[in-house]
């Protein structure tokens, strides 16, 4: 697993515009939300007041839903690009923008019906948490991990994705186990140093942004290359 993280750094290094797709989304999404709530047709404390009524309400109701869809519209972009980019790095050694926009309209539909699904299943795992002292949790994050790079890179219908990567992670589970726990750490570390690094006037938010989105663009370059040498695994078995 340890050549994976150093080739992983590698590519990222080479191919640092994996970094970009993300960057992008995340700036759009902020300037979306700010516009809708300069123009008062955006507040996500609406859905704590129901009852509201009028044609204020309704504006409000209205732009929510819009930046809520926005939000997920995004994510397919983000996941798509950087995963089907991070899949070309793997496969080419060199990624660009054209991957990361074929990945997206290769798939992008199968995309929304994994998050649609991964959604649920996390929600149910995040509702046993207590019971199951967060094993619930952890075993969601080590079955699912390989389900968006078995969709995007793979080309597998979304259930067939899920149900690869129980499968992969099953007969690798110790592998696949470390591989979350390290990712966890590594999300943990950036967030520390995107937070520190926001710190930094002027050009502190800008830092922290791209800190917090190279981070995501390595580790999905380390989710896809054990994915990929898996699956080589997998079929050679068979």
């Amino acid at each position: 697993m340890t050549d994976v993280f150093g080739e992983a750094l590698l590519l990222l290094r080479r191919n640092i515009i994996i970094v970009v797709p993300s960057l992008i989304v995340a700036l759009a999404s902020a300037i979306a939300a700010y516009a809708l709530s300069a123009a008062g047709y955006l507040s996500w404390q609406f859905f704590g007041d129901l009852n509201a009524e009028g044609p204020g309400a309704f504006w409000q109701f209205f732009g929510t839903i819009v930046a809520l869809g926005l939000r997920i519209l995004g994510a397919l972009v983000a996941i798509a690009f950087t995963t089907g980019m991070a899949g070309a790095a793997w496969e080419h050694g060199t990624a660009k923008l054209s991957d990361g926009l074929a990945a997206f309209r290769r798939g992008g539909l199968q995309l929304l019906v994994a998050l649609a699904i991964l959604f649920l299943m996390g929600l149910a795992a995040s509702a046993l948490v207590v019971p199951t002292f967060g094993i619930s949790l952890l075993a969601y994050m080590v079955f699912m991990i390989y389900a968006m790079p078995g969709v995007v890179v793979g080309n597998r219908a979304a259930q067939d994705a899920i149900v690869d990567s129980v499968r992969m992670a099953a007969s690798n589970f110790w592998v696949s186990l470390v591989l979350v726990l390290l990712i966890v750490v590594l999300a943990a570390a950036g967030g520390l140093v995107g937070y520190v690094a926001g710190q930094i006037p002027f050009l502190g938010e800008a830092i922290s942004w791209f800190v917090m989105e190279a981070v995501v663009a390595y580790a999905t370059l380390v989710v896809v290359g054990e994915y990929l040498k898996l699956r080589q695994t997998l079929n050679e078995a068979s």
